[in-house]
């Protein structure tokens, strides 16, 4: 399960809901931060590794990152 927010301009978190994969969030990114007036297009989630941190590989993937136009948008891994 992975669970979507978004930080907007007041820089406040803002719980968007919890998906099955990446793919149904990032089409709600997509739904919530396009601009009508451009075509629909892929997004790309950013991997945050910090070399000097000893994370393992899901650690360091539980954690997706997207910048949009209207937010920050963050998507974490909830294992249940």
């Amino acid at each position: 399960m992975w669970q979507l927010s978004v930080r907007g301009e007041n820089r406040e978190w803002t719980e968007l809901g919890a998906f099955e994969g990446i793919g149904p969030a990032a089409l709600r990114v997509l739904e919530l931060d396009r601009d009508p007036a451009r075509p629909a297009g892929s997004i790309f989630f950013r991997v945050y590794a910090d070399p000097l941190m000893s994370k393992t590989d899901a650690e360091i993937l539980s954690r997706l990152e997207y910048q949009g136009d209207k937010g920050f948008y963050l998507l974490t891994r909830r294992v249940q």
